[in-house]
């Protein structure tokens, strides 16, 4: 059984990328984390993923729908509830957007990590929230496909189904980034 690192506290753009693989209910038994995320990023922000049409014409818009996995337990919902959470979240809103203010917040005083790519949140929460783990989401993939000895031709599949779904690329400062293009190339090589 794999130890659980804790509580994973998910921003719009890591939410919308894993569940854009089409994977997200793997990804959550797999990871080593109990994944929650904010009421504010699931109800405002992290709302759809493209998908290709039935019908082969344009890209369609998939609602989000993270109820059967809050029903399962595989991710829960937090909101701000306590004077201290929501005095730390005006702090940090004034610096970044609400998702990630929200999101920093209930993780600086519940205790979990964060799962961002937002370059400018991950320098702000860093700054002023240093004890809060940062974790990005190649590092989650990375991670699910070691734990879950996650099929390549799968874990291809996923990562496509991601950068078409989500509009995911990673910066080249990633420090994962060149492992992100070892999969395209591989992809590219075996026209998957």
């Amino acid at each position: 059984m794999t130890r659980l690192f804790g509580s994973l506290l998910l921003d719009a753009s890591c939410l919308l990328n894993l569940y854009a693989t089409g994977r997200l209910r793997e990804i959550a038994v797999t990871l080593p984390y109990q994944l929650r995320v904010t009421d504010y990023v699931l109800e405002r922000e992290a709302l759809y993923v493209w998908r290709p049409s039935s019908t082969g014409g344009q890209e369609v818009r998939e609602p989000v729908d993270l109820s059967p996995l809050v029903d399962e337990g595989l991710i829960q919902v937090m909101r701000l509830e306590h004077p201290e959470e929501e005095a730390t979240f005006v702090d940090l809103a004034a610096l970044v957007d609400d998702g990630e203010a929200i999101t920093g917040a209930l993780a600086l005083h519940r205790g979990c990590s964060v799962a961002t790519d937002d370059r400018k949140a991950r320098r702000v929460l860093g700054e002023r929230t240093p004890s809060i783990q940062l974790v990005s989401t190649l590092e989650l993939l990375k991670l699910w496909e070691e734990e879950g000895s996650v099929p390549g031709r799968v874990f291809r599949a996923a990562l496509a189904e991601m950068q078409s779904g989500a509009s995911y690329i990673p910066g080249e400062r990633d420090p994962l980034y060149t492992w992100w293009q070892s999969i395209l190339d591989s992809c590219r090589h075996t026209g998957h």
